[in-house]
């Protein structure tokens, strides 16, 4: 990455991880995101030090806590943390750098999320509630047969009295 410059992607806001962080941390979350992006991208190969100074250092330059850029980091799956060498990289910065995510992922042993354009990602959520639709519970009253007359009398539970009588 000699060039100087970072490749921003015009549909950058609507990558679900991005949209995941957006939607939770809002604007500013987005900024501490390409301001990690750009300590990052002083750093050998992408990878910077996680370490507690360095999460500090860009606490204090983003004017937010430690645990705000450490739950960036870990929590919306747009970082890769290597615990054993205390470092960490971005996807977009491997991207930077010619890596490709997709082996970076297997490597690191950060598991893989499968991405999909936003009316794909509506698909599936209709899907998922159709699917939990069916699996609903039955009411009792479903599962009864009719009457020898044909059709079901409605219970009007409302009227307990009149229920009695019958």
């Amino acid at each position: 990455m000699n060039s100087g410059y970072l490749k921003l992607q015009r549909n950058l806001l609507s990558q679900p991880d991005i949209i995941d962080m957006y939607a939770a941390e809002g604007a500013t979350g987005l900024g501490l995101y390409v301001s990690i992006n750009l300590y990052l991208s002083h750093c050998e190969g992408g990878w910077g030090a996680y370490t507690g100074t360095q999460m500090s250092v860009l606490a204090v330059e983003g004017h937010r806590h430690r645990s705000d850029v450490k739950r960036l980091i870990t929590s919306y799956g747009l970082f890769v943390v290597d615990d054993e060498k205390k470092r960490f990289t971005s996807y977009w910065m491997q991207q930077q750098f010619g890596k490709v995510a997709s082996k970076m992922r297997q490597s690191c042993g950060t598991p893989a999320r499968t991405y999909h354009s936003h009316a794909e990602e509506i698909e599936i959520k209709i899907k998922k509630e159709n699917k939990e639709k069916q699996s609903a519970c039955v009411c009792v009253d479903d599962t009864q047969q009719p009457d020898e007359g044909g059709a079901r009398e409605q219970t009007d539970y409302r009227n307990y009295d009149n229920y009695l009588k019958r």
